[in-house]
């Protein structure tokens, strides 16, 4: 992030300093449309214009549209950044038409039908979890705050129709024509970006126009960045990804479980809904053999029963989706839907994801902007991880 990020309050003050503040909203207007092209800011001067081109970074440009789900789920590749800084990154668009039924975790499918980006915060990931593609692929570079929310002008475009062919074949008949949801849940981990996870939100909730309710951030546990993300005082959707019941099984899959343990992690998370007002929805990545028994289950109930309060939490149950440099896959449904029954069993509001775009590789924990390093081969970090796992089932 720069202080001339024209996508931070502070970076479009610095550009305009010393303009009229109508000027500064006019800016903000065009960026909120998705038209990140001062020259087609036909309300500013040219002088203006000049400058705020010189002064901008280009904008992501569209390298691939991949299309699931008759239309419905389109995964989008942009280039971002330029010269040795040019990074691939993958942000989701899944639309849900008015017919839709209720989403998991969600609020129901408004009249209008919802909208939702997928966005993506960093180009890889350093969290190496190793169910994930992205983890499996490292980290590479943070994203700015422009490249960060220019993910989700770049869907409203292409639902305003302004893409033409790029933006794919057309909408399918009913699809709103502006984003409804932003969720952090693409390529990297928010909170490890966390100054510009918290201006991209800042963004998105003012001159985007998104309500706070239709923010998600998603983390793998980064207890003060969540801290942090309370102290915005809006109330936007914290999502917290758990995969593990326990200490001992969460350090091989969510390795900064060493560093913030479950007791931590779920203290912070009480403390945020509590002081947000929000019910938090955990996150839980099925694998089969790995954190699926009833046994296990009957720990995680216990274990939210002890650290939540009674009816303040989700749990969103993922079945794993195929991923290349993964061993590991999802367990049958008898098996899912014994899981969530356990849970059930103490009023622990519980739904099975039905997974959108698994194979255009768009589902969790399959983003990795087609990297060569998720090629297909069993990556150590995941071999590592298994044979720990197995180590101690057997």
């Amino acid at each position: 992030m720069t202080a001339a990020d024209p996508y931070t309050a502070g970076g479009l003050d610095a550009l305009l300093g010393d303009q009229p503040r109508y000027r500064r909203d006019q800016v903000a207007a065009w960026l909120a449309k998705g038209v990140d092209d001062p020259q087609a800011m036909t309300n500013l001067p040219t002088a203006l214009r000049e400058r705020l081109g010189a002064a901008m970074d280009d904008p992501p440009r569209i390298l691939q549209v991949s299309e699931a789900d008759g239309g419905l789920t389109r995964k989008v590749l942009l280039s971002c950044g330029s010269g040795d800084r040019a990074e691939a990154v993958e942000s989701v668009l899944m639309l849900y038409p008015p017919s839709s039924e209720r989403l998991a975790g969600a609020d129901s499918t408004p009249p209008s039908g919802r909208a939702t980006v997928c966005i993506s915060t960093q180009a890889g990931c350093a969290m190496g979890c190793p169910f994930c593609a992205t983890g499996q692929i490292g980290f590479r570079r943070q994203l700015t705050v422009g490249e960060t929310v220019r993910q989700v002008t770049v869907m409203q475009r292409l639902l305003a129709g302004e893409l033409g062919a790029d933006g794919g074949t057309p909408l399918p008949d009913g699809a709103p024509d502006h984003v409804t949801n932003v969720v952090f849940m693409g390529m990297g981990e928010p909170l490890a970006n966390l100054d510009v996870t918290l201006e991209a939100v800042r963004w998105l909730h003012g001159p985007f126009g998104l309500s706070a309710r239709s923010i998600t951030v998603s983390t793998v546990g980064l207890v003060p960045g969540i801290r942090r993300l309370q102290a915005l005082d809006l109330p936007i959707t914290l999502a917290v990804s758990l995969h593990a019941p326990d200490d001992d099984l969460r350090d091989d899959l969510v390795p900064i479980n060493r560093t913030h343990p479950l007791a931590e992690l779920l203290a912070a998370t009480r403390d945020y809904l509590e002081a947000t007002g929000r019910r938090v929805t955990f996150e839980y990545v099925m694998i089969d053999g790995v954190n699926t028994s009833t046994a296990q289950a009957a720990t995680l109930r216990d274990l939210l029963t002890r650290h939540m309060p009674a009816g303040a939490s989700h749990v969103n149950l993922i079945p794993m989706n195929p991923t290349p440099a993964v061993p590991w896959h999802a367990p049958p449904i008898a098996a899912q839907q014994a899981f969530a029954d356990v849970l059930g069993t103490a009023g622990i509001s519980t739904t099975i994801r039905a997974n959108r775009g698994d194979e255009i590789d768009a589902a969790c924990g399959q983003l990795y902007a087609n990297y060569t390093a998720a090629s297909g081969r069993t990556l150590p970090v995941a071999v590592g991880a298994a044979e720990r796992i197995s180590g101690r089932t057997s």
